[in-house]
């Protein structure tokens, strides 16, 4: 592995410091800065050395984005976009204002390019076949797992962990209402997708016998589509009652720490917990008091 994330500790921070922390930095510096910081997230994504030099408009860095991630829409888009917002705030042929949606627009694509490292490890690792990495990234900003399991979902559309993941976090990144469109919106395709695999029973007939699998299928809903409509219900309730357990990094970052980080028993866990390790590095912890009530959540969702 070329990149080390070790070696980028103290330029990240400060990146993330000047364009996050800082509320009387101006929206020129914060992009600026957000573009000099998505450069080293293209050094993570291509595992590039530091004596590597990086621009986001470079032909040769484009072309090996476009290798490395099957040219996925979501990067190809991002790099182009941050490249023409970050001109703006860089060349002085610009001497207009930069407004706060400038900044938000930034941040959404710098975000698009922190999912795109999670497709990328997910097209290698089939996501849900790990439960300790399913639970680990439930661990992120609800729209950072929204934006790779939207993703995802185009093109594993029968992942029936997948479609359960992206409806609930639809209602913690946005909306009851949003979560509930989506599921509608694919009513006939869910009414026709089973809630378990054909596999799922045998290997459950195998090691508890065909009654107990018998069980499992008598008592499932009768769809996929039954089935997010019940999830959505339930987590729901819990929101209402609760709030969000976490909206950001910085909520997130405490629990991170704490079950955050894999064994490195295996190059899956490896790759994984690098990849963690990258999006949370800079990101200061804030004090959350509803991690203390975390038995009332379901954080895997």
């Amino acid at each position: 592995m070329n990149f080390k994330n070790q070696a980028y500790e103290d330029l990240v921070r400060d990146l993330i410091n000047d364009a996050f922390y800082i509320d009387s930095r101006s929206n020129r510096g914060k992009i600026s800065t957000i573009r000099q910081y998505a450069e080293v997230v293209i050094r993570k994504l291509l595992d590039l050395p530091n004596n590597k030099k990086v621009t986001l408009g470079d032909y040769e860095i484009i072309k090996k984005l476009k290798i490395v991630s099957s040219n996925n829409k979501l990067l190809m888009k991002a790099v182009k976009k941050l490249q023409e917002i970050g001109n703006k705030c860089t060349h002085t042929q610009n001497p207009y204002p930069i407004s706060e949606e400038n900044v938000s627009d930034a941040i959404n694509e710098l975000f698009n390019l922190y999912a795109s490292i999670f497709v990328i490890y997910f097209q290698k690792y089939k996501f849900g076949s790990n439960n300790e990495v399913t639970s680990a990234f439930s661990i992120l900003p609800p729209i950072i797992r929204y934006i790779v399991l939207d993703n995802l979902y185009k093109d594993d559309k029968k992942n029936l962990l997948i479609i359960d993941k992206l409806s609930l976090v639809l209602l913690k990144a946005f909306d009851k209402e949003s979560a509930l469109k989506w599921v509608e919106d694919r009513k006939d395709e869910l009414s026709n997708t089973l809630p378990y695999t054909q596999e799922g029973i045998t290997e459950i007939e195998s090691s508890h016998r065909k009654l107990c699998a018998d069980a499992v299928v008598a008592n499932a809903p009768e769809s996929m589509y039954n089935l997010c409509l019940e999830r959505l219900e339930e987590v729901s309730s819990i929101i209402d009652k609760q709030g969000l357990l976490y909206n950001n990094f910085e909520q997130a970052k405490p629990l991170y720490i704490e079950k955050g980080i894999l064994s490195n028993d295996s190059q899956e866990h490896r790759d994984f917990n690098s990849i963690m390790e990258f999006v949370y590095l800079g990101r200061k912890a804030e004090e959350n008091e509803k991690l203390e009530n975390l038995h009332l959540y379901n954080i895997t969702v």
